[in-house]
């Protein structure tokens, strides 16, 4: 089966555009930004669409590419460190944010704002590797099936 380069494509710009957005709310300090709810409730819902979005791009590339079905989120970063689809090590830190992402969605009063702050500063970059290096591997190769 082939992959779907414009669903791809779809779910990198999701990334993308969340990146973006949380980046402008982290050019404030983190004082700042803890002092206002709405900026934390943009934040958290970011880190959603883009866990769900990485998530959703790992279970299309597991299903066409090798066969394989999941049944989440938290098994599709699971299997696509199995299946190499970027590094190991870079699904490693990203697997974080799906987990985290299931916390936000399903027990939303246990994220502690101040930890989650600091983790979002951190995983930031990482966010933007993996859109660069999908894009290396799927989209920008003249074989991307």
């Amino acid at each position: 089966m082939l992959i779907d380069i414009d669903r791809i494509e779809k779910y990198l710009n999701d990334i993308t555009t969340e990146v973006f957005d949380v980046k402008s709310i982290l050019n404030e300090p983190d004082e700042q930004v803890l002092q206002d709810r709405h900026l934390i409730k943009s934040l958290k819902y970011s880190t959603i669409v883009i866990a769900e979005a990485i998530g959703s791009l790992f279970q299309h590339i597991l299903a066409k590419k090798h066969s394989v079905a999941v049944r989440g989120y938290t098994e599709a970063f699971v299997k696509a460190k199995e299946y190499r689809i970027v590094s190991p090590e870079l699904i490693e830190r990203l697997l974080p944010f799906a987990r985290f992402r299931n916390m936000l969605v399903h027990q939303y009063w246990r994220v502690k704002d101040q930890l989650f702050l600091k983790n979002i500063r951190e995983g930031l970059q990482d966010f933007e590797t993996f859109v660069k290096k999908i894009n290396e591997l799927y989209i920008n190769q003249p074989h991307a099936s």
